[in-house]
């Protein structure tokens, strides 16, 4: 089974959709540690490993797609509502049902620290998502010049729980594959050198393409094959290389 490694409690990807609305629902079971899906013996030797674990009890279940995450959906969730059971280990913490935030539910799972949880406490920011990581990517200069010396280098952002984006990294990949100088790297925000690292969403990382035998207006071209498509009635060019990543040319 897949987590999302920068979470501290266990979050499997089977929870892709929860996460990248911002949106947990009645029936999820969240523990804090990976253990427990990995452990092949008893449900009580597996137990033993766990020190919190919470179940959410509302909102209900509702049915849709996730669709691009961007300042919309996940940030409007992040102040609704949720309800859940807390646990200590499998048994009831005996405070009751627990009402706080989406966003404090999110914080929760990805900080580990339950007093996130008190609705008096400070409320925690939005984490930054895809469209404003993009442009913090100039940031990144100094982790390309030290590890892609000599070759050209395009700069992108791919949410791990977001299907939009991971399609859209596909597509990249697939014009940019005859001209990689070696294996598109991956990084955490915080190895690829951005200055807010900490309050990047934890399913987001930074891809790294070393590119070889392009012009930078050559590469530019492919990304946009990949990534842009002109509405019918446009009556302008919207392509902007800057929404999508950027180009660190040949030093």
């Amino acid at each position: 089974m897949e987590f999302f490694e920068r979470f501290k409690w266990a979050v499997p990807k089977a929870f892709s959709d929860a996460v990248a609305l911002c949106r947990f629902e009645e029936g999820d079971i969240l523990y804090d540690t990976k253990k427990v899906y990995r452990n092949t013996g008893e449900w009580g030797d597996v137990a033993k490993y766990v020190k919190q674990s919470l179940q959410v009890k509302f909102p209900a279940r509702a049915t849709g797609g996730t669709g691009e995450r961007s300042g919309g959906v996940f940030s409007s969730n992040w102040d609704s509502e949720v309800r859940l059971d807390l646990y200590e280990g499998m048994a009831s913490t005996g405070i009751g049902q627990i009402e706080t935030t989406q966003g404090r539910l999110y914080t929760l799972l990805w900080k580990g620290d339950l007093s996130v949880l008190d609705t008096k406490t400070d409320n925690p920011p939005v984490p930054l998502i895809t469209r404003q990581v993009t442009k913090l990517l100039n940031e990144t200069r100094d982790t390309v010049e030290g590890r892609f010396p000599g070759n050209t280098v395009f700069v992108m952002v791919r949410d791990l729980s977001n299907p939009v984006s991971r399609n859209k990294y596909l597509k990249v990949v697939a014009q940019l594959n005859r001209n990689l100088a070696q294996d598109v790297a991956f990084m955490s925000p915080k190895e690829a050198g951005l200055k807010d690292w900490d309050w990047i969403a934890p399913t987001v990382e930074i891809a790294f393409f070393s590119i070889t035998g392009l012009s930078d207006e050559a590469l530019t071209a492919l990304i946009k094959k990949a990534v842009y498509t002109r509405g019918k009635n446009a009556k302008t060019d919207k392509f902007k290389l800057s929404a999508h990543g950027i180009i660190f040319p040949t030093p």
